[in-house]
């Protein structure tokens, strides 16, 4: 029994260590604007720009674990004015990215969810909950290496004087939302460093 359970253990490792040789560290990554999935957020929430702060936040993480390396995004976004690209990238188009920026790999995602749980035990305090899905793909091949999702949650006072908005009937500030957003986006670059690499923050 002892020994099957070695046995187990060392392809484990075998295809975990496969899969994380999929990708070569300090490889150059461009980043996307992150989408938003409908019903994600009240239109106040994407007037605060979610999207691209999000990404933002995404590269500054990258940055920080120094596990690759990020190309600037204007660079990206003046790459996509030249294809005329609006909306989704297809893997045609990532391709011609790929040449333009002279990038073989693309981190894109989605804030999936930007919602707020009241705390009926602390008075004008809301609780502000994100959560995003980060994927980083090849696009020689098209195939997605890796996926992970991260989750951020952050408090949101709103007894001082700063402006509040709606999510539902809830009251929340911009400061907290972008905190969460941060924590989500932080967690997501922490998960798919580990995945890729076998390593920590």
């Amino acid at each position: 029994m002892k020994t099957f359970a070695i046995i187990c253990a060392v392809i484990l490792l075998t295809f975990a260590s496969a899969d994380a040789a999929t990708i070569e560290r300090n490889a150059t990554v461009a980043v996307t604007d992150l989408g938003v999935h409908k019903g994600t957020s009240e239109p106040d929430v994407n007037l605060l720009n979610a999207q691209a702060a999000s990404s933002e936040y995404v590269i500054q993480r990258l940055v920080m674990t120094n596990n690759f390396t990020v190309k600037d995004r204007t660079l990206l976004h003046e790459a996509l004015q030249k294809l005329n690209v609006v909306g989704l990238i297809d893997p045609d188009t990532a391709k011609k990215l790929g040449e333009i920026l002279g990038v073989r790999y693309i981190v894109y995602g989605n804030v999936t969810d930007i919602s707020v749980a009241v705390e009926k035990a602390v008075v004008n305090v809301n609780t502000v909950k994100s959560h995003i899905v980060l994927r980083i793909m090849d696009i020689e091949t098209g195939k997605i290496l890796m996926a992970a999702k991260g989750e951020g949650i952050s408090a949101s006072s709103f007894v001082g004087d700063e402006e509040f908005f709606f999510i539902g009937t809830a009251k929340v500030t911009q400061t907290a939302v972008h905190n969460a957003l941060q924590k989500a986006a932080f967690q997501a670059v922490d998960v798919l460093n580990e995945r890729l690499f076998c390593k920590g923050k």
